[in-house]
This record gives C-alpha cells, sequence and structure tokens, in this order.
C-alpha cells in the first residue's frame, strides 16, 4: 500500500514535530536555499561555521584547549589557520575520548556511536539532538539531488549495520508505512534474502534506493537474471561503499535507473555527494570542511590526489578539527557544467571491501564483521581472508592478548552469523600491518572475481 505523494509528506512533518525533531525541517529548508548562493557566499558561510567551531572548541573542549594552548593558536583569520592544529587521529580519537567531550555538551541526548571499522579500529564518539537534526537535513537533501526525488515519493533504504537496527522502534516502522518508506536488513545476503528483497522491490516500485553498493549490485544482477524490472526505479544512491564503474554501469543498466554516489562515515554523516544529474562530488559545506593533504602535510593542487582531513560543524557536543579520515580523494576546480556553489571533489579510492561467500552461494558483508568484531574492545585490529570457500584466516592485533574466551566466541558468532559452520584460522599478530594510506580491507577474498562481485579491487 502507498498513500498520495502530498499526504505522505504531511505525515512525515507531523511526526517529526511530534518526536521533537521539527527544527529538522527548518534546517532542510536552509539547506535548500542555499543551493541558491554564490560560491562565494558558501564559502563566506562555511567559514562562519568553521571559525565558530573552533573558538567554541578552545573555550569548552579540554583536549582542544590545551592543544591550542601549545600551538598557540585560539582564533581563525582563515581557513588556512586550521593547519596549525595538528591532525586528529584514531589513535588519539581513542585515548583522549572523555577529553574531546565539550563542557557544555547536551548530554541529555548524547549517543555514543562507533566508527564503521573500514580501518578494522574501532573508535567511539559523542553525537547529541542537534548533530541528528543537521544528519537527517542533509540525508533528505541528498535524496533530493537523485533523479527530482521529493518527500513522500516511495523510498527503500537497504541497509545492514545492527547499529542502526538496534535503533528502530515500532514507532519507525509505522512512520515508514505512512509515509511512503520502507527498510530492510542486508546484514546476510543470502541468495534468499536477494530474491526475496527483489520480490519487495518490484511489489513496491520505490522512486528511489539507498543501499550498500554491494548489497545493490548483487540484487541488480539477480534482476538481470530472472529478467525484471522495478517499476517507478528513477535512482540508486550508494553508500558506505565505493562505487566503482563496474558496478555502476551493472546496476544502472539491469534495472534502467540513475546511480547516484555518496560519500561519508559515522564521526561526520555526509561529506560529500554527487551532483544531481550526474557529475563531480560536491562537498556538504554546511556540514564539514575538508582538506586535501600531500604527503607533506600541504594542501592538494586540483586533481591532485591526497588524504582527506575533515572538521565536523555541526556536533558542538563533540567537535571533530582535522580528524584524519585515511581516505583518498583529490579537489576539482569548478566547471560550466556544475549548477550547484559547493567545492567539488572526485570520487573516494581505497575503500573498496571485498565480499565472504559461502559455500553455498550466501554472500557475507564485510560490516558484519565490523559489527561482530565492536564487541570485543580488547580487539584492536583485524582482517578476515578467505583462501578456501570453507575457510577463513583471521588476523587479529590484541595487544593484551587474545583470550581463549573471546576467540570461542567470534568462532561462534562468525558461524552464527554467516549461517554456514566455517573452519576459521586465528593469527594474533605482534602489532598492526602497515598500510600506504592507513585504511585495510576488513575482508580479503582470495577465490576469484565470480565468487564475489565481480568488481575490480581497490
Amino acid at each position: 500500500m502507498r498513500f498520495p505523494r502530498r499526504a505522505a509528506e504531511s505525515v512525515y512533518w507531523q511526526e517529526q514535530r511530534l518526536r521533537g525533531r521539527g527544527p529538522v525541517r527548518e534546517r532542510l529548508d536552509w539547506l535548500r536555499a542555499n543551493q541558491e548562493r554564490t560560491p562565494a557566499e558558501i564559502a563566506e558561510l562555511q567559514f562562519d561555521k568553521l571559525r565558530a567551531v573552533f573558538r567554541h572548541a578552545y573555550a569548552t573542549v579540554p583536549y582542544y584547549r590545551q592543544v591550542m594552548d601549545e600551538h598557540d593558536i585560539r582564533d581563525l583569520e582563515s581557513p588556512a589557520d586550521l593547519r596549525r592544529l595538528p591532525v586528529l587521529t584514531r589513535d588519539v580519537l581513542i585515548r583522549e575520548q572523555d577529553r574531546l567531550v565539550s563542557t557544555e555538551a547536551d548530554r541529555d541526548t548524547l549517543q555514543t556511536n562507533y566508527s564503521s571499522g573500514s580501518t578494522g579500529r574501532r573508535a567511539e564518539f559523542k553525537q547529541d539532538l542537534d548533530f541528528r537534526m543537521w544528519m537527517r537535513a542533509h540525508q533528505l537533501r541528498t535524496y533530493e539531488w537523485c533523479a527530482g526525488w521529493r518527500l513522500g515519493d516511495p523510498f527503500v533504504l537497504l541497509w545492514g549495520s545492527e547499529i542502526y537496527w538496534s535503533f528502530k522502534q515500532l514507532l519507525d516502522r509505522t512512520e515508514n508505512f505512512l509515509t511512503n518508506r520502507r527498510e530492510f536488513n542486508t546484514f546476510h545476503l543470502s541468495p534468499d534474502l536477494i530474491n526475496s528483497v527483489l520480490d519487495q522491490l518490484v511489489r513496491f516500485q520505490p522512486t528511489l534506493i539507498s543501499t550498500y553498493s554491494n548489497a545493490m549490485h548483487l540484487i541488480a544482477k539477480e534482476a538481470e537474471r530472472r529478467k525484471v524490472s522495478i517499476p517507478g526505479l528513477r535512482a540508486v544512491q550508494g553508500t558506505s561503499e565505493p562505487l566503482p564503474p563496474a558496478l555502476r554501469a551493472t546496476i544502472g543498466q539491469a534495472l534502467d535507473c540513475q546511480v547516484y554516489d555518496k560519500y561519508g562515515m559515522r564521526e561526520t554523516n555526509i561529506v560529500a555527494h554527487e551532483h544531481p544529474g550526474g557529475g563531480p562530488m560536491m562537498i556538504q559545506a554546511e556540514n564539514v570542511y575538508v582538506e586535501f593533504l600531500d604527503d607533506d602535510g600541504e594542501p592538494c593542487a586540483d586533481g591532485q590526489t591526497g588524504r582527506m582531513v575533515v572538521t565536523t560543524l555541526n556536533n558542538r557536543s563533540m567537535p571533530l578539527l582535522r580528524y584524519e579520515t585515511s581516505d583518498l580523494a583529490a579537489p576539482l576546480a569548478r566547471t560550466a557544467d556544475t549548477v550547484l556553489p559547493y567545492p567539488a571533489m572526485t570520487s573516494v579510492a581505497g575503500r573498496l571491501q571485498d565480499l565472504i561467500v559461502t559455500p553455498d552461494g550466501s554472500h557475507v558483508d564485510a560490516y558484519l564483521f565490523s559489527y561482530l568484531f565492536m564487541r570485543f574492545p580488547e580487539v584492536h585490529w583485524f582482517q578476515v581472508v578467505q583462501h578456501e570457500p570453507d575457510r577463513l584466516h583471521v588476523k587479529m592485533y590484541a595487544p593484551e592478548g587474545l583470550r581463549k574466551d573471546t576467540a570461542d566466541a567470534v568462532l561462534d558468532r562468525i558461524r552464527h552469523h554467516t549461517g554456514y559452520p566455517f573452519a576459521v584460522e586465528f593469527e594474533t599478530l605482534q602489532r598492526m600491518p602497515e598500510s600506504s594510506t592507513g585504511k585495510f580491507r576488513l575482508c580479503v577474498s582470495e577465490l576469484g572475481r565470480s565468487a564475489t562481485t565481480g568488481s575490480v579491487r581497490g
């Protein structure tokens, strides 16, 4: 059952107001209006927010006060001044978590979130209600950038994060039903689940699907095999994983729709989204300030790939200044085809995760293992390598050692969540491996392209 778009939109805003999220609408209206500004006006707006966050951090965040005093900087005259601060690494984030929380934090609404684990390293951070309302407004705006989707149009989220699902309530499901939104858990991508989700998509006929790229690729391949289409589908938004050309082409061709790329992380919310109608990635300047740095820590020229360092602009309770993402991308100069006034960048390189495949043909997403290992704080880093269909090699770095009961619990959870009795070999490392980017694939499949997604590895 689907409701008229206008009715679904009206219900959505009523629900947001009743749940204490009324300001989301004001934020979305402001974000929409910003699209009519000039690039110079956006740059000025972004710097005003950056400067305000910087001053707030000095005044209320113990860690930043110490660091800023040590480097003799307490205010910004230009964005370039920000580089006088050291980069905030994940190690520092883990070590200084308590001192990174503002003394003026909205503690009544603070929630603890976790890094996605794409580096294999677990980190916690705090986010308040104001951040979450900005996050929702930015999400809605990026959806609107996908083939003209509007709030109330049929929408589907395919998601595999157990953290996300742990926050879901009956009220969320009711709201989804009344606002033409559906959500499906793709945590364990078995052939039966892929077919079931495809059948439900065909029946529901969404205008837009937002999903893990690998999950949508598998669904698109099944649709291609079965020669079925999803009526009414105009766009797919890939997120949380890289969207290499092979996956993009397969999804677009098999489902006859536009395909868009989105880049973000739990620490920061959305960082960039592909320009409406196609084009470069547009940095969400109201939400983040992004630096692209070369090997010497100097700013990259347009088109020069460097590591991304991000400053959050909407989390006053735990601002992250110059957060090291370890992702690689390049800033881009504006072109005549760039209509929106935001700074541009390339797609991010180096985050492609492999899928683990079971002998019966089920695919297990790398994020399952991220969720699994998150429950064991003594494990600081891990990587799952598959050399054979029925066997996994699990590398773990645990500075205090790996207890037998932890290894047994990991083994049980792997078998439970994958639905297959894998033989698992554990390797305990004395130190973390080195990486040229600081990132590691959580899962490495050596079974060949046909066993996984057929995509180019990154």
